[in-house]
């Protein structure tokens, strides 16, 4: 997992299998004050129960404190997989990560 900060975003790059670290990957920039998270599933190509129970939690963590998160560049396989779970009404779902970045409010 990358993490780079993009002004006010907090923009991480996640790969397979590392969802499970998520959570305590963003926590840190939450403490310091960070709000906008922005999730780049680019080099994702698929996503099980746990990677999905993982990125749920970090959302909803987020939004608790009144962030925003944000998930970006999702693969077609991806992007089923948020669509057959209607995920898709959850997330704020970006086309790429500038998009993502750009519409930080």
């Amino acid at each position: 997992m990358h993490v780079q900060e993009q002004g006010q975003a907090v923009v991480v790059v996640m790969d397979n299998d590392e969802s499970a670290t998520l959570w305590r990957v963003l926590e840190p920039y939450v403490d310091r004050g960070r709000r906008t998270f922005v999730l780049d599933l680019g080099h994702v190509t698929y996503l099980n129960s746990v990677a999905i129970a993982s990125i749920i939690a970090a959302r909803n963590r987020i939004l608790a404190v009144g962030g925003r998160f944000a998930v970006a560049n999702l693969g077609e396989t991806v992007r089923a997989v948020f669509r057959v779970l209607k995920l898709e009404r959850v997330f704020d779902l970006e086309l790429d990560v500038e998009r993502a970045v750009a519409a930080n409010p």
